[in-house]
């Protein structure tokens, strides 16, 4: 009882705080509230989130040290305050939509204190991936922050000048990391100073954060002046730090496990990245039958090319033909992109009644972070200054295999991410829920995405449908590496060895790969396990509905309430077919399995 009172009170004081003067009456009214007040103070804690969903608002000049133990605390007790209000507010009787808020404000809460038990940030700031990493995120943030006009300039700016401080609390949170055992693998931190060494330079136009200076020359002299005196000797000081004291205590261990409570880390993190209780033992079985499965039908690919060899040697063989490596210039790679995507753009309305509004680019990666990260799709901003964009890194173009590109652009862009992600920032959903990201939901759909090229005639060329099928293959065989890295005790080289072996990836690659997965410990589970689960939904929905099975209206289905857990989305399909089904007068009983 008091704990519903306490719970309306705070609700109450956020409306006051908003400028409200009447607090919500009904249920559906006060969880719509909560959603609002409670992203709205998410991002006051986090304000790069932000530009990064939305654009330009009135947080673009704020940085807050999010990394130290202080600020940490901040956050757990708004997430406690959100989970009291959620408390009081009865789920019984919501819509749809609303019910489906009022769980993933649940669900998104207590994941976000469950990871606040644990020491994350300690493994993830010096890592050389996005989403953690503090070198990769910077340069992330400078992309995707609106440079308009000067006064957008200036914003940056006085964020940037923040930017020590963070710097300074990574170091003191680094600092009781190695006092405690929990470091970043060496090899991954070498490969983030790396990055600091494109943007850490001694000359401010050298930098990788000079961009935006160069669009306003008004105010160039300013803009150096604050990297000169400021920014720049901060990230130096900051890396000559990483290098000369943290680089040689780093661990040279390569799974997550082997730092304290590091199994207990990594159940957790496959929980939360595959949305399901399947354990890293039961992941790692279905990974090795699904690339048993995926084998054959690479095989069966690759022989209609001519290939007669072992899997081991298709990708020595592929790059024998010079026509699969077409490309001298970044531009060209680009522009063979853009080819596929014109393809496909006309092929959508057979698969999709509702299409997004948001054009997609495609651009190419920032040179800073090229050497390291993988192509991604970035979301549009919601206030429509920024388009999405599918950002490719182009190392060496000579380098770059057709032989995969229709498939990646097909997972990253239409019909994947883009249309995946932008139709559900154009949805009337609460805020927080246009810009939310499940991970087996948000990678089993663009993988899933990737097999309608089927559909879509993209894969009718041998090449583009071998490139398929690889593409599907070292997506199962992650299951086997990730889950042997960190729950199995496999080394970096056991792991790279199965997934140049039986994951049909060139030596270089497959390092690349698990240098990924050490980084981002089971983020790559959730791309089989949540597109096994879509495609079991599609294949039941058309035993169940037959002939009346329509595609157009099963995507719709899916995509209808933006992303949501993998046991959500079944339970929401198993309703709609149930009434369609009780509407047709036939009786219809589905699965309820997890993922196999």
């Amino acid at each position: 009882m008091r704990r519903g009172i306490a719970a309306a009170a705070m609700l109450a004081a956020a409306f006051a705080a908003s400028g409200e003067t009447k607090a919500p009456a009904t249920a559906a009214e006060r969880v719509r509230s909560l959603a609002a007040q409670s992203y709205s103070r998410y991002l006051d804690l986090l304000p790069h989130e932000e530009t990064l969903a939305i654009g330009a608002g009135p947080r673009m000049d704020r940085l807050e040290p999010f990394v130290s133990a202080e600020h940490e605390e901040r956050q757990r007790a708004h997430h406690r305050r959100v989970l009291a209000a959620l408390k009081a507010i009865a789920a019984r009787g919501l819509g749809e939509t609303d019910r489906v808020t009022h769980q993933l404000l649940e669900l998104q809460t207590r994941w976000a204190l469950e990871r606040l038990e644990f020491p994350l940030a300690e493994h993830a700031m010096l890592t050389p991936l996005d989403g953690g990493g503090l070198a990769a995120d910077l340069v992330q943030l400078l992309t995707r922050q609106p440079f308009r006009d000067e006064a957008d300039l200036r914003a940056w700016m006085r964020r940037l000048a923040k930017y020590p401080a963070l710097l300074a609390a990574a170091r003191k949170r680094l600092s009781a990391g190695l006092e405690h055992g929990v470091t970043t693998p060496r090899v991954l931190v070498e490969r983030s100073l790396d990055q600091w060494a494109r943007i850490a330079t001694d000359d401010p136009r050298s930098s990788a954060l000079w961009t935006p200076a160069s669009r306003f020359p008004a105010l160039e002299a300013d803009y150096e002046k604050l990297l000169a005196v400021t920014v720049l000797p901060a990230m130096r000081d900051f890396t000559r730090f990483v290098r000369e004291e943290y680089l040689p205590r780093a661990r040279t261990s390569d799974g997550i496990a082997a730092i304290p409570e590091g199994e207990r880390i990594y159940r957790m993190l496959v929980r939360q990245s595959t949305t399901t209780d399947l354990t890293p033992e039961q992941i790692h079985a279905m990974g090795l039958a699904e690339v048993k499965r995926i084998q054959l039908q690479v095989m069966l690919a690759a022989g209609k090319a001519g290939f007669k060899g072992e899997l081991k040697d298709l990708r020595t063989w592929l790059r024998t033909d010079p026509a699969n490596f077409p490309f001298t210039t970044p531009e060209e790679v680009l522009a063979h992109l853009r080819a596929i995507h014109a393809r496909i753009l006309p092929q959508l309305p057979k698969l999709f009644s509702r299409l997004p509004r948001t054009p997609l680019e495609i651009r190419l990666t920032d040179p800073a972070i090229a050497a390291s990260m993988p192509a991604q799709w970035h979301p549009p901003s919601a206030d429509g200054t920024r388009p999405g964009v599918f950002a490719m890194p182009v190392r060496d173009p000579r380098e770059v295999s057709r032989v995969t590109l229709t498939s990646l652009l097909a997972h990253e862009g239409m019909p994947g991410h883009h249309l995946e992600g932008t139709l559900a920032r154009e949805l009337k959903l609460p805020a927080f829920r246009r810009d939310l990201w499940i991970n087996a939901y948000g990678e089993g759909w663009a993988l899933y995405a990737e097999s309608l090229g089927h559909e879509m005639g993209l894969y009718e060329e041998t090449v583009p449908l071998i490139g398929r099928y690889l593409d599907e293959l070292y997506r199962a065989a992650r299951l086997v590496a990730d889950t042997g890295l960190h729950a199995k005790g496999w080394t970096r080289a056991q792991a790279g060895e199965f997934m140049a072996e039986q994951g049909g990836l060139s030596q270089a690659s497959a390092e690349r790969e698990v240098l990924r997965y050490m980084a981002w410990p089971a983020q790559a589970l959730g791309y089989k396990v949540g597109e096994i689960t879509i495609r079991d939904l599609r294949s039941q929905a058309e035993r169940r509905l037959a002939e009346r099975f329509d595609v157009r209206e099963f995507h719709r289905r899916v995509l209808e309430q933006g992303q949501v857990p993998l046991g959500l989305l079944q339970e929401r399909i198993r309703r709609w077919l149930e009434k369609y089904n009780s509407r047709a007068g036939i009786s219809s009983k589905m699965s309820r399995r997890p993922p196999q």
